[in-house]
């Protein structure tokens, strides 16, 4: 196959975005909700009908009974359930057959309902050992690698079965499941996007059950998606209605969404369902604690103790709601509780001396010290001060807990509420941040502050509708407000109402009285994004005019003339950038990537990426941004060296881009990739793997799946061999993406590999008709085309092919070979035979 993923340079040209939000949220001191227990799945194997005959010349025993008399024998015994019937006559078949996969299969099965797992494992060894790709027995050893424990075994043994099309729903479900154990959230999105599929495809053969929607509803909600968990949630319930575990999962779901009273149902039915789970108390009592019920909280938090959840988490919680009711002792005896079960656990520490704190005692708590010693509005105003110093640090958890002080002591203080909600929305609650702005607004309805950062949280919880209304409400209070306009053009940008946001900014950059540029500046670049860079570049030209020492709007008329094609223009453009602030990296690294991209100048891409290196990133980016910045540099310098036939140099910017950081995957793949185009795959190996370790926690960690990511994913399991799973990969990616060429290849060289050329064809027609000039594309419908045993369609195309292509490729042997070298592209041993037959082809 053609990996024709950075056949270039990886690119992460800089759009410079000026700030439009000023949002925050803030630190909640007691959450420590637990998911509700997992619904295990029953390993259990699944009978299998035999075939009726499959010949005339079976072997028979003395008494004139053929090998398939007694398998039919054998299976009329396992349907009776007399397992030892059904042993002898199996063990009798198979003297007379050892060579029948099939025996051994039904060997598994008799195993496995006498749970004998030993046996199965056995029996459904030596059925691959004469069937290797035998799904049944796949399976069948899974479920019994499982329930001895080889977690690792059965999912490898469960990704071969799937991969050789067994679907039913006790397979998903178990794989699932084990899955689940190994909290493998990504993998069970995929297992579960494979069951979707087979069931869409054959519903009788696949079948339901409310586990599946279950696990991947636990993966969702371990990666931070309730609303998903919730919908699959919901179709577990709809299909067993009795099962605890379902409603104890929606419930967190629920909470997560702040569906407050929902979730407090649905923890009241688990409740009922299985009433000795102490989990269900714990959490409806953190639900409880949110929505400030604090005796209903103490009474579930004890509950919860009584079951067996005497845990620091819900003594911590105890002590919270004995100090929201004004028992200071027994909060304090609580927190000693919680510490003396994890005495390292910072929550309760912080809690417990923040309340002693509060009668003067303990150096940790010097604010509240000094506060107690004032009126109670002015320790309130103290307190807020000193969160308004955190804030300017950065130091978000600290400003919280001032902040939420602050209102405990003077609910009155509007600003704080504001200000704690900020904290909030900075530290992640968002839905904390929501409920604290909820209560802001409402006793500051007229103050558009308030609007404007509950939009911005609002937006973080997905809620874009409810959003874009506080922003018009917030326009309408103040018409005037161009900081307003501006956030709803940005809005309107962000959730693709392309139309809205061009309105929006082609009035912002027109009013004489814009005095900043940050409209001019996300106005250029959203124009970029959507591929329109001669508007942008009219757009960034007008905003040098009005503000001509400005840095951003340099950088971005820069990327809109490069893209636009006017090649000196844009040089220009950032070379004034760099006079204006010559410490910034910005403009020399977009302009080693017009170097490198499009003037094909690489020895002067070189030159701007290695200044790029030593000067200052964007100040507005966090650490984050920062080191993603540099690694597009590192990455692109390292095309760069290639292109000017320094591979040593190259290697050398690639170990520093691994240097610099270490977790990230890319600077091994594009070392591997620079290895294989040398033509040594052995060393490529090792940083594929690397690779591979990397981007496989980048994944894992993802809230949902990027198909970018998946894409990459994909070239690296191919390049370790895992062709089965990279084409799942790449399956997805086109789910996401069915407009991706290059994926459209490359998924078809896979899908050849597989022996699916049929598929492929598919594929690489859809490729060729966005893009008839890629040879890569040319190769894989050649090969296609002799496989499908078409000499008069294969002659055709090597005819279309010297005409088309001329001198520059010549259909002959070391063709492949060529491409591997001098484009980047690499192609399996598989596919470079398949190249070999081809050549003899008529």
């Amino acid at each position: 196959m053609s990996t024709a993923t950075w056949k270039g340079p990886l690119l992460a040209s800089l759009v410079a975005w000026a700030g439009t939000g000023t949002a925050v949220q803030a630190q909640e001191t007691v959450r420590g909700a637990a998911d509700a227990p997992v619904q295990v799945a029953e390993i259990a194997a699944v009978p299998v009908a035999v075939d009726a005959a499959r010949g005339a010349s079976a072997p028979a025993d003395a008494e004139g009974a053929s090998s398939d008399d007694l398998e039919q024998r054998a299976y009329q015994a396992y349907e009776d359930q007399d397992w030892p019937e059904a042993g002898r006559l199996i063990a009798q078949a198979i003297a007379l057959a050892p060579d029948q996969a099939g025996l051994y299969r039904l060997k598994a099965y008799i195993a496995a309902a006498t749970g004998d797992d030993a046996g199965v494992l056995s029996a459904a060894a030596q059925a691959l050992q004469r069937d290797p790709g035998d799904a049944e027995s796949l399976q069948l050893r899974g479920s019994a690698r499982a329930k001895a424990g080889d977690a690792q075994g059965a999912l490898s043994d469960y990704a071969a079965a799937l991969q050789a099309g067994w679907h039913t729903s006790g397979f998903f479900r178990n794989y699932l499941y084990v899955l689940n154990q190994q909290q493998a959230n990504a993998r069970m999105l995929e297992v579960y996007a494979a069951y979707e599929d087979a069931y869409r495809r054959d519903p009788e053969g696949t079948g339901l059950h409310p586990d599946i929607p279950f696990h991947a509803a636990q993966a969702y909600q371990h990666l931070g998606q309730p609303r998903r968990a919730l919908a699959l949630l919901d179709q577990a319930i709809a299909q067993s209605p009795q099962v605890a575990g379902y409603y104890g999962n929606r419930a967190l779901a629920q909470h997560a969404l702040g569906r407050s009273s929902q979730s407090l149902a649905d923890d009241a039915r688990a409740m009922q369902l299985d009433p000795t789970e102490p989990l269900y108390p714990y959490n409806r009592g953190v639900t409880r604690l949110d929505m400030d019920d604090a005796a209903g909280a103490l009474q579930d938090f004890k509950a919860a103790v009584a079951l067996g959840k005497d845990d620091a988490d819900t003594w911590l919680n105890i002590g919270v709601v004995q100090e929201r009711l004004g028992h200071t002792r027994e909060a304090l005896a609580a927190y000693d509780r919680a510490l003396a079960k994890a005495p390292g656990n910072a929550k309760a520490l912080t809690n417990r001396l923040s309340l002693l704190g509060k009668a003067g005692k303990g150096d940790a708590a010097a604010v509240a010290a000094q506060a107690a010693s004032l009126p109670t509005e002015k320790q309130a105003q103290l307190l807020f001060n000193q969160g308004q110093a955190q804030t300017r640090t950065g130091q978000w958890q600290a400003a919280a807990d001032l902040f939420a002080q602050a209102v405990r002591l003077d609910p009155g203080l509007d600003t704080a509420w504001l200000n704690l909600g900020v904290a909030q929305a900075r530290l992640g609650q968002h839905q904390r941040a929501l409920d604290t702005f909820n209560d802001y607004i409402q006793r500051a309805p007229l103050k558009t502050l308030g609007l404007l950062n509950r939009a911005n949280v609002l937006h973080e919880l997905g809620d874009d509708g409810a959003a874009e209304q506080d922003l018009l409400r917030a326009a309408q209070l103040e018409p005037g407000n161009l900081d307003i306009q501006q956030r709803l053009a940005s809005h309107y940008s962000r959730t693709g109402q392309t139309d809205k946001a061009r309105r929006y900014y082609a009035q912002l950059v027109k009013l004489p009285g814009n005095l900043s540029p940050d409209a001019f500046i996300n106005y250029a670049a959203m124009l970029l994004q959507l591929g329109d860079s001669r508007e942008a570049a009219v757009v960034a030209a007008n905003g040098v005019a009005r503000f001509p020492d400005d840095y951003g709007l340099r950088v971005n008329l820069g990327n809109a003339l490069g893209d636009s094609g006017q090649h000196p223009q844009a040089v220009e453009a950032y070379r004034a950038a760099m006079r204006l602030q010559p410490a910034r990296l910005d403009a020399h690294y977009n302009l080693g990537n017009l170097y490198l991209q499009q003037l094909k100048q690489p020895r002067k891409a070189v030159q701007e990426y290695r200044t790029a290196l030593k000067l200052q990133g964007d100040p507005a980016l966090d650490a984050s941004g920062q080191r993603e910045q540099r690694m597009g540099i590192h990455l692109n310098l390292a095309s760069a060296l290639a292109d000017t036939g320094d591979r040593d140099a190259a290697r050398g910017a690639l170990q520093a881009a691994i240097d610099d950081a270490p977790d990230d995957y890319r600077p091994w793949f594009n070392r591997a990739a620079m290895a294989l185009s040398a033509g040594n795959p052995a060393a490529a190996t090792p940083d594929f793997e690397a690779a591979w370790l990397r981007l496989d926690a980048l994944q894992r960690a993802q809230a949902q799946p990027d198909p970018v990511l998946q894409e990459h994913a994909g070239y690296v399991l191919f390049h370790l061999g895992r062709t089965g799973e990279a084409a799942i990969r790449m399956q997805q990616v086109l789910q996401a993406q069915p407009d991706n060429i290059d994926a459209q290849r490359n998924y078809g060289y896979m899908l050849l590999d597989l022996g699916r050329p049929q598929d492929a064809k598919r594929l690489f027609d859809q490729a060729f008709t966005r893009e008839p000039d890629e040879v890569d594309g040319w190769l894989g419908m050649l090969a296609c085309a002799m496989l499908d045993s078409d000499p008069a369609q294969l002659g055709r195309l090597k005819r279309q092919f010297a005409q088309r292509f001329g001198t520059r490729y010549v259909l002959a042997a070391g063709l492949p070979a060529q491409l591997m070298r001098s484009e980047g592209y690499w192609y399996s041993d598989r596919f470079l035979q398949l190249w070999q037959q081809l050549l003899v082809a008529e």
